[in-house]
């Protein structure tokens, strides 16, 4: 899985970096279409050395997909520690791949079931006005600031998922939505994102 995660990260994100392109600060990017515009011929191949820009060791296991603004990548991933999980963000250099922080956001007892190929860390995070919103379905949501520091968290929406989490959240004006996707009675969360 490290193997596979460094992979996708430097594969995904040398792209933006060789083409000089925008930020990319939420899931399928700045237009919600997963287009790069460039005028720059991107690769479309890659190997253990081909078009790689750089290679980092990401610890545990998560579906997110990164995101990148100001010259950095931010992450989510839940990280397996003696039956406990630990639910964190990560930010890493776009140009070196330099981890510059890794906070815990979340602490959660293994028990919490999920599908075989999902993660406890699947909802990409978001970026917006220099914030960092991170979701982790019914195992909290919460607010970073751009340097790791937790400006606020919540854990209060309670629903019970059949396969895990996978709600990536949006932002409409001042609320942070996504969608709680649970066994019974779903319902979509709209959330104040300044607090």
């Amino acid at each position: 899985m490290h193997c596979f995660l460094s992979l996708v990260v430097v594969a995904g994100l040398s792209l933006p970096t060789r083409a000089g392109a925008s930020d990319w600060p939420d899931f399928r990017g700045p237009t919600g279409q997963g287009h790069v515009t460039s005028k720059v011929d991107l690769p479309i191949e890659w190997s253990a050395t081909k078009n790689v820009t750089w290679k980092q060791s990401i610890p545990g296991k998560g579906w997110s997909s990164p995101v990148i603004v100001a010259g950095k990548i931010f992450l989510t991933t839940a990280v397996n520690q003696r039956g406990e999980i630990s639910l964190r963000a990560l930010c890493l250099d776009v140009k070196t791949g330099k981890s510059l922080w890794d906070r815990e956001i979340f602490r959660h007892d293994d028990s919490i079931p999920i599908h075989v190929k999902n993660s406890h860390a699947s909802p990409t995070p978001l970026v917006s006005d220099g914030r960092l919103y991170v979701h982790f379905g019914h195992q909290g949501t919460a607010c970073l600031d751009l340097e790791g520091k937790i400006l606020w968290q919540t854990r209060e929406l309670k629903y019970r998922p059949v396969h895990g989490n996978g709600g990536t959240p949006v932002i409409v004006e001042d609320l942070l939505i996504f969608h709680c996707d649970g066994a019974s009675d779903p319902f979509v969360a709209a959330l104040d994102r300044k607090t």
